[in-house]
């Protein structure tokens, strides 16, 4: 297949440590080996089991669909095959492609995938097209890495426009633009493993938690310190759940789980924003009501608090909540948060009526 008068089907692109080279019937045995692993298919539309002759069907089909090739991806020192990588959207005149990869579940974190589709960014700029875009499934953050790492800025979550193994699914959508630097995009907030004390568990919020959110936000005590009308419906709680994935790489806001670490079971929700002064990050937090009375909320607190004052990035930690709020007020000051004012009628009660913010904060010892 022919594009630009560049001959796809013969094209090989050298990097520092891989080949993007056409793939070749030779590789039939070792796509159905790495295939074969199921970690790969998590988010791939390919057969599963992928069976030698889907394997064929595969590389006879490389640069038959028109403005669609795939390549194979190999390692320069010793010709291995890692995986594939292709661009789509190829047609006569177009501005336009998009770029997509997948490597053996041997082969991540290597930093494979970024390199590869560095040298495919690389020749479709070099050739004309003014725009990349490179889309994956909104749980699958590894992918969404890749992009940030290769100069790929997040736009918009298209909502149930991937298949994956497990149907339609949200589509998170990155760009980079000829004029881009290509520079390496900064994460939002910095990696956060699963943080415990041995009660409770802190974490960023998976997909799989939604029924957490939902019992989080229409519990009866959520229901009476809330500020919106309206509950939360099951189709709202998996879309919160499902987008906090690449939120936490890309957004201002970001939300995690607290668990109750005997049992794993959620326990409630907790949210940082940080859409204030440098530095300043906003905490929210709800416990189910079956995890009260037992520190939960203090616990994760402090959890936060460690992990949060070891990023050089923040530098103060607030909260706040409606004056009445016994509960979270003393939960904040367990936690070591101090009392700051109270700001009148700020906070909307579901009647319609306002209620007073009480402010709380807490400062990293070394911003002091």
């Amino acid at each position: 297949m022919d594009w630009n008068g560049i001959a796809l089907n013969d094209l090989v692109l050298h990097s520092g440590r891989l080949t993007v080279r056409p793939l070749q019937t030779t590789d039939i045995p070792t796509l159905v080996d790495l295939l074969a692993d199921q970690r790969v298919h998590a988010y791939l539309r390919l057969p599963n089991p992928y069976t030698r002759d889907d394997a064929e069907k595969f590389v006879a089909g490389a640069f038959r669909h028109p403005g669609s090739a795939e390549f194979a991806v190999a390692e320069n020192a010793t010709g291995r095959m890692l995986g594939c990588a292709g661009i789509h959207g190829l047609t006569h005149g177009a501005h336009s492609a998009e770029i997509g990869y997948w490597l053996a579940a041997t082969e991540w974190g290597h930093g494979y995938a970024s390199e590869a589709t560095q040298a495919l960014t690389s020749f479709g700029f070099g050739n004309g097209l003014a725009r990349l875009q490179i889309r994956c499934d909104t749980a699958n953050v590894a992918s969404a890495r890749v992009a940030l790492r290769c100069g790929y800025s997040f736009e918009a979550v298209a909502r149930r426009d991937v298949r994956s193994s497990y149907g339609l699914a949200d589509c998170a959508v990155f760009s980079r633009l000829d004029s881009d630097t290509g520079h390496p995009v900064k994460q939002a907030w910095a990696a956060m493993p699963e943080l415990t004390d041995g009660v409770v568990t802190l974490r960023p919020m998976a997909g799989i938690d939604w029924p957490t959110v939902l019992a989080d936000q229409n519990n009866a005590e959520a229901r009476r310190w809330s500020l919106f009308p309206d509950y939360l419906t099951e189709v709202q709680a998996r879309e919160i759940a499902s987008r906090a994935p690449p939120a936490w790489l890309v957004c201002q806001l970001a939300r995690l789980v607290i668990s109750d670490a005997a049992s794993g079971a959620g326990a409630g929700v907790m949210t940082l924003r940080a859409f204030g002064p440098p530095g300043v990050v906003n905490v929210g937090y709800g416990v189910l009501p079956e995890f009260r009375g037992r520190r939960f909320t203090a616990r994760a607190l402090m959890l936060l608090v460690d992990w949060a004052f070891a990023q050089p990035a923040i530098t103060r930690l607030e909260l706040g909540c409606k004056d009445g709020n016994v509960a979270s007020a003393r939960a904040a000051e367990a936690a070591g948060f101090v009392l700051e004012g109270v700001y009148a009628g700020r906070l909307r009660n579901i009647d319609g009526s306002y209620s007073d913010e009480i402010r709380f904060g807490r400062v990293r010892p070394a911003a002091t």
